[in-house]
């Protein structure tokens, strides 16, 4: 029995110890306004579209849909990045360090420049 409880309890502290976030980085934030450093996904947009931040600034991004959507890359100074796929509830972080625009997308909900895109300047 006692055997028992401990597996019961190692696999809770597992289940809440991890998730199905795809997080690089820090972790991801709470619902209503995105914080200066945070682009919420929310109804099939990103919140804000335009988001201005100075080099070395981690941005992350939150997927507040029920659907699941990518952060992905289009051009910009920089590496490139691609979240993979974000379920709901889940974050995707990056850090940029050098000065310049960058513009991204979802690849389930866009394209470059259109649909589902973004952008962050990084000043």
């Amino acid at each position: 029995m006692r055997l028992t409880s401990v597996l019961a309890l190692a696999m809770l502290g597992a289940a809440i110890g991890c998730s199905s976030s795809t997080t690089y980085g820090g972790g991801g934030g709470g619902g209503g306004t995105p914080g200066p450093n945070q682009v919420f996904m929310q109804n099939t947009a990103f919140n804000p579209t335009t988001r201005t931040v100075t080099a070395g600034t981690v941005v992350t991004w939150v997927n507040h849909d029920a659907v699941a959507h990518t952060v992905t890359y289009d051009s910009g100074p920089g590496n490139t990045f691609d979240s993979g796929t974000i379920n709901g509830g889940a974050s995707f972080t990056v850090t940029f360090n050098t000065a310049g625009t960058i513009q991204y997308h979802c690849t389930i909900h866009g394209s470059p420049g259109a649909g589902m895109h973004g952008t962050i300047v990084v000043q």
